[in-house]
């Protein structure tokens, strides 16, 4: 890693006015002096960005420490995550974009990157010792045409789990589960065995919302490939498989027999949480890195309350769980902003130095002494909210992995657990084929087509339909435009192959 070229680069500016100050010639003083004030200035440098909470500021103490390190001046346009999409249409529109703008592979910003308004990264990735230390893997889930264009905030790619009541599942005498069917032995019980004690039957094994979180999950487990697969060559929807089929039987019998919630068609995320933080729930899905949350929320409830979290499980056609993308986000450099390949350069080189150890302790960590302090050379977060009220408005920003690339930290046994579980969980992980292709079919017609799978999926698990049911209802999908994603989606498929 570099060490602090800010520092560096102001001493230079030093020695190069002295000198100039030293000059009798006139105007080799003027030209020297123009040609350091343009090398030495401040890059200027905007960028459109989403936020959840609360809005960075330009004029913070942030802000400053990110400018003198990358010796830039940043102009931060954060937007509402809600108004985000229609933002960036109006900037593609009025072709008035920012120097970079983080992007979430939607339909429209893919249609701008291929209409031309952001610049190919792929070839100069070399030059940039940071940016080319991303995974390759995150770098391909982020290709448009075959070709790089963003800069990833990168995240583990296969964080998804199970977190359920360790407590409990102690309490009743049970392993930790290691395949399917303890799975379900594990929810059985939690919903029939009076885990906490009331003399009550009123809690749940499993949580669901009406946005059937946790079937991916379940589908994973029975060998459902990940959204699209391929069967003789073809591409062919998971939801079209054997495999998912079996999924779906599973998931009806845990509704048959009340392991789950019954009104999860109509529970929302908000009530989905707070289930869970009622103290009744004795499993939800998860990421890995929200175990403490759930663990300290069900503390409320039970103080002796514990969490244990599982992954992977053995299925009956081996273990497996999905990819995703494997970032939060990526930064696209306009092409109206960022004229010319120097000063894409120029900007390449910003989002290099936002990767060094200095700045990733800044996005980690914070500030030394105010957010975290150093004990044995791990990091450590001060007790309080000051990390989250001082850094996390500009989380945002930071690219490639800031938890690899920063100080070792001391770490929640949770959050441990999450760490190894996550590289784990990559080495099972199943790809999307379909991830990155194309098919305009189902840029038009994905959210109409969704519904129809989406409807009949609730209807099968509820037992309103069967099999024929469900046969006719994947019929009517490729009837209505779903036939033609699959040829679409296999012709573009067949082009990216090697």
């Amino acid at each position: 890693m570099r060490k602090k070229g800010w520092f560096t680069g102001a001493v230079a500016g030093l020695s190069l006015l002295g000198l100039m100050g030293c000059s009798t010639n006139g105007t080799t003083q003027d030209t020297t002096q123009n040609q350091g004030n343009e090398a030495d200035a401040p890059y200027k440098i905007s960028m459109m960005f989403n936020y959840d909470i609360a809005p960075p500021k330009n004029d913070s103490e942030v802000v400053k420490i990110i400018e003198n390190y990358t010796n830039t001046k940043l102009d931060l346009q954060a937007v509402p995550d809600s108004t985000r999409s229609e933002k960036f249409n109006v900037m593609v529109a009025s072709d008035n974009l920012p120097t970079a703008v983080k992007a979430f592979y939607t339909v429209a910003e893919v249609n701008a990157i291929k209409n031309g308004l952001f610049w190919e990264i792929g070839p100069y990735l070399k030059d940039y010792p940071n940016l080319s230390s991303i995974n390759p893997l995150v770098y391909d889930n982020l290709k448009v045409d075959g070709k790089i264009y963003g800069i990833p905030s990168v995240r583990d790619l296969a964080r998804n789990t199970f977190v359920y009541r360790k407590d409990w599942l102690d309490k009743l005498g049970l392993p930790e589960p290691k395949t399917v069917d303890d799975f379900y032995n594990m929810l059985l019980a939690f919903a029939t065995k009076d885990p906490d004690g009331n003399g009550q039957n009123d809690t749940y094994g499993l949580i669901e919302n009406d946005g059937l979180f946790n079937l991916d999950m379940i589908a994973a487990y029975f060998g459902a490939p990940n959204q699209w697969g391929v069967e003789n060559e073809k591409l062919i929807p998971s939801f079209s498989t054997e495999a998912y089929l079996e999924a779906l039987k599973f998931y009806r019998k845990l509704y048959e027999k009340k392991l789950i919630n019954q009104d999860f068609p109509i529970t929302s995320r908000d009530l989905w949480f707070n289930i869970w933080k009622s103290g009744k729930a004795g499993a939800m899905r998860q990421i890995t890195a929200n175990g403490l949350v759930r663990q300290q929320e069900a503390q409320k409830i039970d103080p002796k309350a514990q969490i244990g979290m599982v992954s992977l499980l053995k299925g009956p056609r081996g273990t497996s769980i999905y990819s995703e993308r494997g970032s939060n986000g990526f930064f696209l450099i306009s092409k109206s902003a960022v004229k010319t390949e120097a000063e894409l350069k120029k900007v390449l080189s910003f989002f290099d130095k936002l990767m060094d150890k200095e700045m990733a302790d800044l996005f980690n960590w914070g500030i030394k002494d105010r957010t975290y302090t150093i004990e044995n050379g791990k990091a450590k977060y001060v007790e309080g909210d000051a990390y989250s009220k001082l850094i996390q408005p500009y989380g945002q920003i930071a690219v490639g992995d800031i938890v690899k690339n920063s100080t070792p930290g001391i770490l929640h046994p949770l959050h441990e657990m999450s760490v190894k579980m996550n590289a784990e969980n990559e080495k099972a992980a199943v790809v999307n084929l379909a991830l990155t292709l194309d098919s305009p079919t189902n840029n038009e017609k994905r959210a109409q087509l969704d519904k129809i799978i989406s409807d009949t999926q609730i209807k099968f698990i509820l037992g309103e339909i069967d099999e024929a049911g469900w046969a006719k209802a994947i019929e009517e999908w490729k009837k209505n435009g779903g036939q033609k994603i699959i040829e679409e989606f296999t012709t573009a498929y067949k082009k990216s192959r090697p």
